[in-house]
């Protein structure tokens, strides 16, 4: 009988209870205006589900008292836990006794007493964390107290006469303190502000203000401010709309930052003197992208600053690469083809001979065709340099490829190319390059055996490679390839070795070497490949660093050595045997597991700069530098929550917060260490940081960093 009347009472009860609907309840009493629940009562009011020992709904009143172990969740996905409550016409006020709130991302609230208007609960004498069990200490990490709370499930939580607690020890007292429900993506207010300190920048403040214009757009305000440089205006926009998005973060200031560097060197004299003369500093990064439809998308990426040395000079600015690329750009994707048209602006370290793309245009075909891939890959350049210079370069290769599997597991990789360049140079001061149009056919043909040999120890992979290229020699010397063609552990056993993929190597060569693998129960325990090339015809100017510059090239070899699961061994190295020099030793350790992780790496050797318009007095010293230096990084996690970090890097011009210098020593380019205390509810941070800037109006700097979240108190 039970069963039927609880199916009626499903299926019913709405046309008799209109806002609420049992769901289960031991016994129900039915009378003309109250209906009465004891026992394991489960309903549905107002989109509540509603669990107690026992449930009163006053139809007329349209009132619910519950009672005994009252469970209330919403549809923000909170849970609410009293020992008695009445509520009034979908939540709209009422009042409750010993209530628990568990939010919808796991904080919590309580007090002893609450009340009900407009849908809000307001407490009285309440406590509020999003901890549980996150310290061994035997107390919160951290809590809020507060006379008054007032909860908002739909936007908001505010304190009244509020104090934060940490570690049961009350550290801050505020009159007034907010902070979003769970479930609000976005609104306006202040953010938590960062702290440091510095030997040259003194106190740094970053107060942030979010302000939420609407679903779709953001503007943080975030001025820097500080003791001894000036102060920095900073603000950051996002908007996004239909297919496609937009945001720029731009900084600007006065010239109050700038101080003289020690030292005779002109060009940093006149690099500030530049800077003074503008009286303001700043920068602007912008993104923008949009797609049309299925095939093309545009937009654009600018990164800009007044200065190289300016996002560096101030905190918080972490912008640190060497050259900022701006470009805009259409692209198109058919199935496999790539058509591009863009702009490209760089600024780097050397503004006079960083040149402006303006523009670049790219298109990439590809079919299968006779078993194998052709290939269209045409791209057109316009590089104008300051000094009076500019050049024009258009270069098309046509190409098919194939891999051929023969007996035994041998593999032939078949490529031919048929490459035009036309290249056109105006220039004031003579350099090295002249232009030139011309076609350079390429065949290049390489043969791999894998051999599996196999033992009670280990599997052992051996791959023979053998490879050659038949092309004739380039006319002219090419002022975006020859002289700065490299080989590395990345393409000596390549058929190109130029820094473009649109160039192609001239001349005929062979390039032979080989692969080792070794494998034991499915995981690997070492890689190692070694090989060289030798010319068949004569050679271009080349320089010493790229290991081309003889007819028998470097040899360069590559290792990596699977220690354990934890631990692996890392080898670079190229190495002349007509000079007997070593001109590039790279040598690193990587470790990591539950407790302990560090990355080391010992580097030597020399590299390239590359400048296609290098002029003819420029000498082979100036166009290549000298690096070597050591790097650690490390971590040792003491416990589940506190993390110690440290890291130092010495060498002469690997660093790139570092001047170009002659090369000989070794400086202490940076070092740091810290300390970071992470669990459930909060993150705290120190770390003492040094690094030895050079060049411009940057010095050596100590600068101090503590940071402190508190999770759902700021972003």
């Amino acid at each position: 009988m039970k069963k039927i009347l609880f199916v009626i009472i499903v299926l019913f009860g709405n046309v008799f209870c209109e806002n609420i609907a049992f769901i289960n309840s031991d016994r129900t009493l039915y009378t003309k205006n109250e209906v009465r629940c004891n026992g394991n009562v489960v309903v549905i009011y107002y989109n509540r589900i509603i669990s107690a020992d026992e449930i009163v709904y006053d139809r007329k009143n349209e009132l619910i008292r519950v009672r005994g172990n009252v469970i209330i969740k919403d549809e923000k996905q909170n849970v609410y836990f009293l020992d008695s409550l009445s509520a009034y016409r979908n939540f709209s006020s009422g009042e409750g006794k010993n209530i628990k709130i568990i939010t919808g991302n796991q904080s919590r609230l309580a007090a002893k007493e609450c009340f009900l208007k407009n849908g809000k609960y307001e407490l009285k004498n309440a406590a509020y964390t999003p901890c549980y069990q996150c310290t061994d200490f035997g107390e919160l990490t951290w809590q809020v107290k507060a006379l008054r709370v007032i909860f908002d499930p739909e936007q908001y939580t505010e304190y009244e006469d509020a104090k934060l607690e940490i570690f049961g020890n009350p550290i801050l007292y505020t009159p007034y303190l907010s902070h979003v429900s769970p479930k609000i993506k976005r609104k306006s207010g202040l953010l938590v502000p960062k702290f440091s300190t510095s030997s040259k920048s003194g106190l740094s403040v970053l107060p942030q203000y979010l302000l939420a214009i609407s679903n779709s757009q953001e503007l943080i305000l975030k001025p820097i401010i500080t003791s001894g440089i000036g102060n920095v205006g900073w603000a950051y926009y996002g908007f996004r709309f239909p297919n496609g998005e937009f945001n720029m973060d731009a900084s600007i200031t006065g010239v109050r930052s700038i101080k003289n560097q020690i030292g005779n060197d002109d060009y940093e004299k006149k690099a500030i003197e530049k800077m003074q003369n503008s009286g303001y500093r700043g920068h602007i990064f912008s993104k923008m992208k949009y797609e049309i439809n299925d095939v093309w998308r545009c937009g654009f990426d600018i990164n800009l600053s007044s200065d190289r040395y300016y996002l560096k000079k101030f905190p918080f600015l972490e912008q640190t690469d060497r050259i900022l690329k701006s470009n805009i750009k259409l692209e198109g994707f058919d199935e496999r083809n790539y058509t591009s048209i863009k702009t490209i602006i760089f600024q780097g370290e050397n503004f006079e001979r960083t040149p402006r793309v303006l523009p670049i245009i790219e298109y990439n075909y590809s079919i299968n065709l006779f078993t194998g891939t052709f290939n269209l890959d045409s791209c057109f350049q316009n590089l104008d340099f300051n000094n009076h210079r500019s050049a024009q370069k258009f270069m098309s290769n046509a190409s098919w490829s194939r891999e051929i599997l023969l007996l035994g597991g041998q593999l032939i990789d078949l490529k031919g190319t048929l490459s035009f360049r036309g290249l056109k140079i105006s220039e004031k001061e003579r350099s090295l390059y002249d232009s030139s149009f011309g076609f350079t056919p390429q065949l290049n043909c390489a043969w791999k055996w894998p051999l599996v040999l196999s033992s009670d120890l280990m599997n052992t992979i051996f791959t023979p490679i053998v490879g050659a290229i038949v092309a004739g020699n380039k006319k002219n010397t090419d002022a975006f390839e020859d002289q700065f063609c490299e080989i590395t552990d990345l393409n000596f056993l390549d058929g190109n070795k130029s820094i473009s993929s649109y160039n192609i190597d001239s001349g005929s060569r062979i390039y032979y070497g080989f692969q080792l693998s070794g494998y034991r129960n499915g995981e690997n325990l070492y890689r190692f490949t070694i090989g060289r090339s030798s010319e068949l015809t004569s050679i271009p100017p080349r320089l010493e660093a790229t290991g081309l510059k003889r007819k028998n090239s470097n040899i360069v070899a590559s290792t990596e050595i699977f220690l354990s699961d934890e631990l692996t061994f890392i080898a670079n190295t190229s190495y002349s045997p007509q000079s007997k020099r070593w001109t590039r030793n790279e040598i690193g350790l990587n470790f990591s597991e539950k407790k302990v992780c560090f990355d080391l790496m010992l580097f030597k050797g020399k590299q390239c700069f590359y400048d296609p318009f290098s002029i003819l007095a420029d000498s082979e010293e100036q166009k290549t530098q000298k690096y070597k230096g050591v790097m650690l990084d490390g971590g040792w996690q003491a416990n589940r929550n506190a993390k110690l970090k440290c890291g130092i890097v010495i060498g002469n011009d690997h660093e790139t917060l570092m001047k170009k210098s002659s090369g000989n020593g070794y400086k202490l380019a940076r070092y740091n260490a810290g300390i970071e205390y992470k669990n459930e509810c909060a993150t705290v941070e120190f770390v003492v940081e040094r690094r030895n800037y050079r060049g411009g109006d940057l010095k050596p700097e100590t600068a101090f960093r503590f940071v402190v979240y508190l999770k759902n108190l700021g972003v």
